[in-house]
């Protein structure tokens, strides 16, 4: 049985869209469906084979993982779900209080980055989880991702909005990769063929949900709160491809948090 991960957000429903509507068969796979940084701790610790899991996880630990060609969650210019939302502008935010979603790592680390070495600012960081509701209601600023960010961009409870991806780009000219697949090292020396077969699957539930993103938000925009045109315009934003310009954004990001990397790939 190939163990799996799953991630709960709208972002990664039209790579699994394939297997959501049963056009695709997923025979001998455990999905595990999960928060972003529970995935990334999972597969750390070998409790899963295969998984999306955080750009900054991939680099941090990349002795552990393979990367899946060609699959990932990148914006080119804006993202709209990974949003550093903010009552005074961000070079105020200096020792001010910040607090940042425990539920990515890669989206920490990309807004440490920016306010320290973009905006020459050093808040006061804490950490919330929407689920645990434990967010102070009168946070000054904070940094939402998913499908959380969705929902607070439309409050407009927030006068100032940062995209991180808009600023990446604006300060590299590359996309952001938040996301990608790999699988475990370990895994893939044990289980190549169930690797290798799924990864076919995987792009052919891929191909279906690229074209299905009129659909996708019919069923998924009711169960969020958000309009569909909201939904459809989120998705035209996301690229679920891994190529040479994502690539060389993956090394520089990495370069950029002083880590070095070297991808490598599963053999296909």
């Amino acid at each position: 049985m190939l163990k799996v991960g799953k991630i709960e957000y709208l972002n990664t429903v039209p790579v699994y869209y394939g297997f959501l509507t049963g056009r695709v068969k997923a025979e001998g796979v455990e999905f595990v469906e999960d928060v972003p940084s529970e995935l990334n701790r999972l597969m750390r610790e070998g409790f899963l084979d295969l998984s999306v899991i955080s750009s900054y996880e991939y680099i941090v630990n990349q002795d552990k993982y393979l990367l899946l060609p060609d699959l990932s969650i990148s914006a080119r210019k804006k993202v709209i779900s990974v949003l550093f939302l903010s009552t005074l502008p961000i070079h105020q935010l200096h020792r001010k209080d910040v607090w940042i979603t425990r539920s990515s790592m890669t989206s920490r680390e990309l807004l440490k980055y920016l306010l320290k070495n973009v905006y020459g600012v050093e808040p006061n960081f804490h950490y919330y989880s929407m689920k645990e509701e434990d967010l102070p209601k009168n946070a000054k600023a904070l940094l939402a991702i998913g499908d959380d960010a969705l929902k607070l961009l439309r409050s407009k409870r927030f006068q100032f909005t940062y995209d991180l991806a808009e600023e990446w780009y604006n300060v590299t000219g590359l996309p952001f990769v938040f996301a990608v697949w790999a699988v475990r090292r370990d895994s893939y020396r044990e289980k190549r063929k169930e690797v290798e077969r799924f990864y076919k699957l995987l792009l052919e539930s891929r191909e279906i949900g690229l074209k299905s993103f009129t659909q996708i938000c019919k069923e998924f925009s009711g169960r969020l709160g958000l309009p569909e045109r909201l939904c459809e315009k989120y998705l035209e934003f996301l690229n679920f491809h891994l190529g040479e310009q994502e690539i060389e954004s993956l090394k520089l990001f990495a370069k950029k948090l002083e880590l070095p990397l070297k991808p490598e790939f599963i053999e296909v």
